[in-house]
């Protein structure tokens, strides 16, 4: 009981308070529920309005009269065994990679990760309620819990630490933590669809794309004004097998022209420029920067060796930090000494 104190009381903030709302809201929703009188409604619409944990869980239909909802249902999982997956998943996973990025851009992650998937999958379930006039689509479709958010984490962890093994069962399942968003996009809806919870299915997507797409051309490096990691190693093709290249890096670098025409996101050719002006080597390379390819095959510059080294350094404080744990609880925990070092160009 005192190692799990010691632990909770060890979590960087933004993740103490990520987690304790996760819990306050969940626990909330389980209670109510449980405590409710059944229901002899049998249409969607009664069986939605009846429900007493409608005004913290998001429903496309009733997400105009609780739009608070769309903010809220990330940290509510009415499910005891998915809560209790979240909760583990938050504390952390969710305090390692706010260790590696700091409060700040751990916190715009979250919410990123969260809030637009929500938008987004609500906005789904509406365009699918057009085309087929099925209620359920928007009364039975519950928007709710960790499942973005967790595909996001997938992601965070191969961008940082995409060689680690991980070793389950004594070493009888093993898998690189660079296949873990693969694998969570590969399972857990196949899981969900077996549920019928069509808006896990939603969510576990849609924050994968979200959040890669944050990570890869957003998300701001400490004081460095580059934003985003553009390396190989995170390239969007790297998320699916070899087979599949092609076609995706065709599709992706369509995509990628189209929102830097619309001015979504830098070119590669504005995003080298600051690289090398940050670096100080930008007149050596202007040269090669003219000649700047697509998303998917950028050259080594002086980010991508940068995003090496915070891969080496992210990996180094994971070990250091089980190591510890395996060792026991130390009396009086220390912040981990990579975050500074990562978050410093």
């Amino acid at each position: 009981m005192n190692a799990l104190l010691s632990n909770v009381r060890g979590l960087p903030v933004v993740t103490k308070i990520a987690t304790a709302l996760y819990f306050v809201l969940s626990t909330s929703a389980i209670i109510l529920r449980l405590r409710a009188d059944a229901t002899q409604a049998s249409d969607p619409i009664s069986i939605a309005s009846e429900d007493p944990a409608r005004f913290i869980i998001l429903r496309p239909g009733f997400a105009i009269n609780y739009p608070w909802t769309i903010v809220t249902s990330a940290f509510v999982e009415p499910n005891p065994l998915f809560f209790v997956c979240g909760l583990l998943a938050l504390a952390f996973i969710g305090g390692f990679l706010e260790r590696q990025w700091g409060p700040r851009s751990y916190g715009l992650f979250v919410v990123v990760v969260t809030v637009v998937p929500a938008l987004t999958s609500t906005i789904a379930a509406i365009a699918a309620y057009a085309v087929t006039s099925k209620a359920t689509l928007l009364y039975a479709t519950q928007v709710c819990g960790l499942p973005a958010l967790v595909s996001g984490f997938a992601v965070g962890l191969k961008q940082l630490i995409p060689d680690y093994n991980v070793k389950m069962l004594k070493g009888a399942l093993s898998f690189r933590m660079n296949d873990l968003p693969g694998l969570y996009t590969l399972v857990v809806p196949i899981l969900y669809s077996l549920l019928g919870n069509l808006g896990g299915v939603l969510l576990v997507n849609i924050g994968f794309v979200e959040a890669f797409i944050f990570l890869r051309f957003y998300k701001r490096n400490s004081s460095s004004p580059i934003r985003g990691d553009r390396s190989d190693a995170f390239a969007f093709i790297t998320f699916f097998p070899e087979l599949a290249h092609p076609l995706v890096r065709r599709i992706s670098n369509g995509v990628y022209s189209l929102a830097v025409k619309c001015k979504l996101v830098t070119s590669d050719e504005g995003y080298q420029q600051a690289v090398h002006l940050e670096s100080g080597s930008f007149g050596a390379s202007r040269a090669a920067v003219a000649e700047s390819p697509g998303i998917d095959d950028l050259e080594p510059s002086p980010e991508e060796s940068d995003a090496d080294r915070r891969r080496a350094l992210a990996s180094k404080a994971l070990e250091m930090r089980l190591g510890s744990e395996a060792l026991g609880p130390s009396p009086s925990p220390q912040p981990d000494t990579a975050t500074t070092t990562t978050e410093s160009k």
